[in-house]
């Protein structure tokens, strides 16, 4: 489930790199060169008298590649309580660490155990441009940075938990099973795959995930949304314009791919994108879903633009991985272990 890299960075470099400043852009051209160095912002924020360009029908110029790699949690760390933004020296700390722990998940392997090939595999955090998020999460309101408390009605339900269970295939969600990593919105995370490939047309915006491979059509049109009944895999967007920003409304989510586990018959999703600059794109997002939360909540990701191109993202249905979860969760329930709890890490294992 891993796509591949170009490689740029390698020995000397990487150690390198580790051993610089710490806000260095991750990004390697062809060929190996060194990478670009990038000052961390003190925040995303369009540049003064700079002009978005336009498309031939006067739109923003969204399209390109992107990447939203981010050590930055969706969720604020409850030690900075109510505090945005971290200082210079966080940030140089974070993104280090962050860094650091991407270059031992990619060089960890022995040559005894090659689940990934160093020198192809998961070289993202160095060679795709990410650079430093000043934010101390991405979810921004509530203020305290963290997800509202949930309803009831979700509590009782275990929604916003992810998967409990594993008495079959079906309990391990749509991802495991590959047959879908979730609906909108783009994917943030330190993993890999992190990528996103956007194309404008006159009556339509697509969107293509690396995650997953897959691609999401928004049509720029003010007809409804779908009947109820119907529940694309990517759910169902509509977009608009409002001045320079792209704003998207989603709803009819499949069942396992709503946002954070949300109910899929009452969340909606609301997406901005607005060009800062001509590298950088501000992602904003608002999940509202008064059956799973108390109050909507936003989380804003910075973009970057990457050289293309996107990888095709393998998965294979019925892999090794599913079968091997289902037989541990057998053997955990002969050993009298609940496999809900010892698989999550919360238990005696």
């Amino acid at each position: 489930m891993i796509s591949p890299r170009r490689v740029g960075l390698l020995g000397v470099a990487a150690a390198a790199l580790l051993a610089g400043p710490a806000w260095l852009a991750a990004q390697a051209p062809s060929g190996g060169a060194a990478p670009a160095v990038m000052p961390a912002p003190a925040a995303v924020k369009p540049v003064p008298g700079w002009k978005a360009p336009k498309t031939a029908n006067g739109h923003p110029d969204l399209q390109g590649y992107w990447t939203s790699l981010s050590f930055t949690p969706l969720q604020r760390p409850e030690k900075f309580g109510t505090r945005e933004f971290l200082t210079s020296e966080e940030i140089d700390q974070i993104f280090k660490t962050g860094v650091d722990r991407s270059y031992e998940f990619t060089f960890a392997n022995s040559a005894d155990t090659p689940v990934y090939d160093a020198t192809v595999y998961s070289l993202d955090a160095w060679q795709n441009g990410v650079r430093p998020n000043p934010r101390t999460s991405l979810i921004v309101d509530p203020p305290n940075g963290r997800l509202p408390a949930m309803t009831p009605e979700a509590v009782g339900g275990g929604r916003g938990r992810g998967g409990a269970r594993y008495d079959g295939p079906e309990d391990l969600g749509q991802g495991v099973r590959c047959f879908s990593f979730g609906g909108p919105p783009i994917p943030a995370g330190s993993a890999y795959n992190q990528n996103t490939f956007i194309h404008q047309g006159r009556d339509a915006v697509i969107i293509e995930y690396e995650w997953g491979s897959s691609t999401r059509l928004v049509p720029l049109a003010s007809s409804p949304h779908l009947a109820g009944s119907i529940r694309p895999w990517r759910a169902d967007s509509r977009g608009r314009w409002e001045g320079d920003t792209l704003v998207i409304e989603t709803s009819n989510f499949r069942s396992g791919t709503a946002p954070q586990g949300s109910n899929p018959a009452t969340v909606k999703l609301t997406e901005r994108l607005t060009l800062m600059d001509k590298d950088t794109m501000e992602y904003r997002y608002t999940v509202d879903d008064p059956s799973t939360w108390t109050q909507p909540w936003t989380a804003v990701i910075p973009l970057f633009r990457i050289e293309g191109p996107l990888f095709e993202y393998a998965c294979h249905e019925g892999n090794n991985g599913l079968v091997n979860m289902l037989e541990g969760a057998r053997k955990l329930e002969k050993e009298g272990k609940d496999p809900a709890t010892a698989m999550r890490g919360g238990g005696d294992q």
